[in-house]
């Protein structure tokens, strides 16, 4: 173990800046919650580089809630400037069994032409990118343009205190952004292959159904929670949702956990928990699908009760130049016209979207959350240049205003 450690520091002095600074990052073990002093490293390069930092710690200690937010900006001395941010998260997903990867998983370990480790796609390598090009540019040139970074510990956890929060505390001070590139790993297959520009809602909820304990053979002194329950869920299954929204897929359905709770085969339950999630477009909202889903309530013996776990609504940005900008750049550097979508999950971009254009564009996401999480050097060093030229070309159109 102490002779890899030994290795990858000599390998590390042979990367460029761009892999160098992912791997400080990958180092740190930022397993959700917890920061591990990740803030701290883009604090000490972005104060290097001429950024103020803001830190922005939300929740508390005694609660065990306690995030750490980081706000950081390069202010043009232009007045009226624009201002282009770059959101992403320092929190990880956890390892899991380090048995089963390859390389110690916060080792930073550099193989094949490829950095290894949790966050490596999902997004440190990302966050690494666009501090680097940053610094490449402010180090040659003065902006009439200001950048800055919002950067969160609470993205895969709960999200209560995470960007959310940074958001308000943005707009109580009424410090203005006007566009925001979340460096979320949006590329299926390559670089320069899908931005997103929207997000589908996401309802989450439980359905719970109350009978009657009772004996199996005596089902009539009892009434079984658990039979209401799989026919309120066909019932769902069965919904047709199937409005359509132009630039996103299809609304969806999934039943994703069902439980009672009861070890024993031959006594009825008393209760029934189901867990359901709704992805659903811009054609639908809370309101209507929460009326079909009690609909499907009617019909059963059993009390019913249905609990809110979280709701998201759905979310579009209309292409601008800011859009344009992004795709010439991505095109510039990999050759590429990136398709224009709204797939996957939710992403902090849904907070985001509230005080400015947001677009999401960053890293591979074949192995995100994966064992093995991985990301190719050469797409690391691709999305530097993307993002470089891209505040290039940002500083040409918008800081003539």
């Amino acid at each position: 173990m102490i002779f890899s450690k030994l290795l990858n520091q000599l390998i590390m002095k042979n990367l460029s800046e761009t892999t160098a600074f992912a791997q400080k990052l990958i180092i740190k073990k930022s397993v959700t919650p917890n920061d591990d002093g990740a803030i701290k490293v883009l604090k000490k390069k972005l104060s290097k580089i001429g950024f103020k930092n803001i830190d922005l710690p939300f929740g508390s200690k005694k609660k065990n809630d306690l995030i750490l937010n980081l706000f950081s900006i390069n202010k043009s001395k232009k007045l009226n400037n624009k201002t282009l941010c770059f959101a992403g998260h320092t929190d990880v997903v956890p390892e899991g069994d380090c048995k089963k990867w390859k390389y110690d998983p916060f080792l930073g370990k550099v193989s094949g032409g490829k950095l290894h480790g949790r966050g490596a796609s999902d997004m440190k390598g990302a966050i690494a990118a666009w501090i680097i090009a940053c610094d490449n540019i402010l180090k040659k040139k003065k902006l009439n343009i200001s950048l800055a970074l919002l950067i969160t510990g609470d993205e895969e956890g709960v999200a209560t205190n995470g960007t959310v929060k940074v958001v308000q505390y943005l707009k109580q001070k009424k410090i203005k952004i006007d566009h925001c590139i979340v460096g979320e790993p949006t590329n299926p297959n390559y670089i320069g292959e899908m931005i997103k520009v929207g997000r589908r809602g996401s309802l989450s909820f439980s359905i719970e159904t109350i009978g009657k304990y009772g004996h199996v053979a005596y089902p009539h002194l009892a009434k079984n929670p658990v039979t209401s329950l799989i026919y309120i869920c066909n019932k769902l299954n069965n919904l047709k949702l199937n409005l359509k929204a132009k630039n996103f897929p299809q609304t969806n359905l999934e039943v994703t956990s069902i439980d009672t709770g009861n070890p024993t085969s031959n006594v009825i339950p008393y209760s029934c928990k189901a867990l359901i999630n709704i992805r659903y477009n811009t054609r639908y909202n809370e309101k209507l699908l929460l009326k079909k889903i009690k609909a499907s309530f009617s019909e059963v013996p059993c009390t019913v009760k249905l609990k809110i776990i979280s709701s998201n609504k759905p979310f579009y940005t209309k292409s601008d130049k800011c859009l344009s900008l992004l795709e010439k750049s991505i095109y510039k550097v990999t050759k590429k016209k990136p398709t224009l979508s709204t797939t996957g999950g939710t992403s902090d971009a849904r907070f985001i979207k509230d005080i400015c254009p947001v677009y999401e564009f960053g890293s591979v996401g074949k192995t995100m959350h994966q064992v093995d999480e991985n990301i190719d050097i050469k797409d690391l060093e691709k999305l530097q240049k993307i993002y470089e030229d891209l505040i290039l070309s940002y500083n040409e159109i918008y800081g003539l205003n």
